[in-house]
């Protein structure tokens, strides 16, 4: 069986479980020619997988985990980088803390391993980061301030997060912020359609053939894009979204070993993919 219909049969697996949302995405990007250093025609391709651990609830307390794998692949026609594919294992923890009336305390942390499956060393051991105070405000929305570390920047610095949230109309909610900017507008209970702003790269560790040690590539990329989700049959959900890509590089070592350039242009993405909710 290929590798995308054991991702397929195991996000469909995942349906037992007791979590809020779960299952499969699939991403496209291009291709299209890069502005600027090697190679004459980009495109990339993903495959995402999220299958439920263990959520555990209380009055002011909540803790869910998750199993999560990417497959990410790059073709970068003209140049001699960035040819295997690369995943990243990890498991996502998401807890929350109902301080008093007004105030919330969130960290959301993801261990994992960064790699191209030849690659297995302490460096390619990574976490996101995310730690959030939320203060709330009358009618439901807050102000949230915070710090991030998310290899979706294409690399593992800390930076600050900050995002205010409102509701815009009856049916529509807005999240105006760094890193993420998403507006979800509810048409009913079985369709929602929603507006992206958000970082959309990667970091991973892989050997060369030839080179010693392993090397690091890095992916940057934002993407702005509009989406929605149906509701299809009982659990499940579909989703789509088309948009652009912008500011993108990808850095990579070459068959030498010395580290190449890349910056692809503009260019547009489509994902798909089913979830499951309870």
């Amino acid at each position: 069986m290929r590798f995308k219909q054991l991702l397929m049969a195991a996000a469909l697996v995942a349906s037992a479980g007791q979590v809020s949302a779960n299952g499969l995405l699939l991403t496209s990007e291009g291709p299209g020619s890069p502005d600027a250093g090697v190679g004459s025609k980009f495109s990339s391709s993903q495959v995402s997988v999220t299958l439920p651990l263990e959520v555990k609830r209380n009055r002011r307390e909540s803790v869910s985990s998750y199993l999560h794998l990417d497959q990410t692949s790059f073709k970068l026609a003209g140049a001699n980088i960035a040819r295997n594919d690369y995943y990243w294992f990890s498991v996502p923890i998401h807890y929350q803390q109902r301080r008093d009336r007004n105030n919330e305390f969130l960290i959301q942390v993801e261990p994992g391993l960064m790699t191209d499956l030849k690659s297995l060393e302490s460096d390619s051991l990574a976490a996101n980061l995310e730690v959030y105070g939320r203060r709330y405000r009358r009618g439901g929305g807050f102000w949230q301030f915070g710090v991030v570390i998310d290899r979706a920047f294409g690399d593992l610095n800390p930076r600050p997060a900050v995002a205010t949230s409102f509701q815009s109309s009856k049916q529509t909610r807005v999240l105006l912020g760094f890193p993420r900017t998403k507006v979800t507008t509810q048409w009913s209970s079985s369709l929602t359609s929603f507006l992206h702003i958000r970082p959309a790269g990667g970091v991973w560790r892989e050997e060369i053939t030839g080179q010693q040690g392993a090397f690091k590539v890095s992916y940057r990329n934002w993407r702005i894009g509009a989406g929605g989700e149906f509701h299809w049959r009982k659990h499940l959900w579909l989703t789509a979204e088309i948009g652009q890509t912008r500011l993108r590089t990808i850095k990579a070592s070459d068959n030498t070993g010395a580290q190449q350039t890349s910056r692809p242009g503009d260019d547009a993405y489509t994902q798909f993919g089913l979830s499951v909710k309870f």
